[in-house]
């Protein structure tokens, strides 16, 4: 028995930290997309290595009973990028395991947002990767609103910097404050135009306007915008840009990778039972 999932890597473009008594409505409301980079599960029954903790969390809030599970996960990208590795990743083992046990692919997704908030780890990756395609997370948590938006284009992501970890964020009171108020008004204005462009010039906003963009990153973003769309990815020193071979010459200087937005979301490719 042997079942393999793909969850995609999610980008966030802006958002805003929306804390709750009820864990299940605590998450972010903002917007962003799925990329064809993410994370694949292998996973059959068996004593498996030890995996990260999110992914470990997610696993045993999905599965109550003493079950093994040999589980071997390949990622697209680096973790602590802004890519929403740690969902990804726990999200195609859930998905897998589900597959396995018969369980609603529903409650593997509810798994790994209840993992990652319990860790701080992420707040609205998980739901944007079950879904996939460019969103907006209208209402937070596991029971909010998100409206999918279909859309293809080709995408190139660039790793500029050192890695940003969202705990030491979701800590800090006073960044957390000033991203809600930027964060609320990028949500308002994108959805009265969900665009592709639109997504790209608020995200930019966000990332000068909350000063999470470093000397460094606004200088080359500066420098990117000139040759195209591009802004920063939250929350990693991370770029991603419309492709264009102007943008990729710019860019190459750094670790880069091309993709495509992922309108299909998190799903099982291949099981042998």
């Amino acid at each position: 028995m042997k079942v393999i999932a793909f969850s995609p890597c999610h980008i966030t473009a802006f958002f805003e930290v929306c804390f709750s008594d009820d864990v299940y409505k605590t998450g972010s409301r903002g917007a962003g997309l799925c990329i064809s980079l993410g994370s694949y599960a292998t996973v059959s029954f068996g004593n498996g290595k030890k995996l990260g903790k999110v992914t470990e969390d997610a696993i045993k809030n999905l599965v109550r009973d003493e079950i093994n599970f040999d589980i071997r996960i390949k990622n697209d990208l680096p973790s602590s990028q802004g890519f929403g590795i740690s969902a990804s990743s726990s999200l195609a083992s859930t998905m897998a395991i589900a597959h396995l046990l018969k369980i609603p692919y529903e409650e593997a997704l509810k798994a790994v947002h209840l993992a990652e908030i319990k860790n701080k780890t992420g707040l609205g990756d998980a739901i944007a990767s079950f879904y996939g395609g460019m969103e907006m997370r209208i209402e937070p948590g596991i029971t909010g609103r998100i409206k999918k938006i279909d859309c293809k284009e080709k995408l190139i992501v660039a790793i500029i910097g050192e890695k940003i970890e969202t705990k030491k964020v979701l800590k800090n009171d006073k960044l957390i404050n000033k991203i809600n108020e930027i964060g609320n008004e990028c949500l308002k204005d994108f959805i009265k135009k969900p665009s592709i462009d639109n997504l790209f010039d608020l995200s930019l906003k966000f990332a000068i306007e909350t000063g999470i963009a470093n000397e460094k990153m606004k200088k080359i973003l500066k420098e990117a915008n000139k040759i195209g769309k591009a802004s920063m990815v939250m929350l990693g020193n991370s770029i991603f840009a419309l492709y264009s071979k102007e943008m990729k010459k710019f860019l190459s200087k750094y670790k880069h990778y091309e993709c495509f937005i992922d309108n299909e979301g998190s799903r099982v490719l291949l099981s042998i039972i």
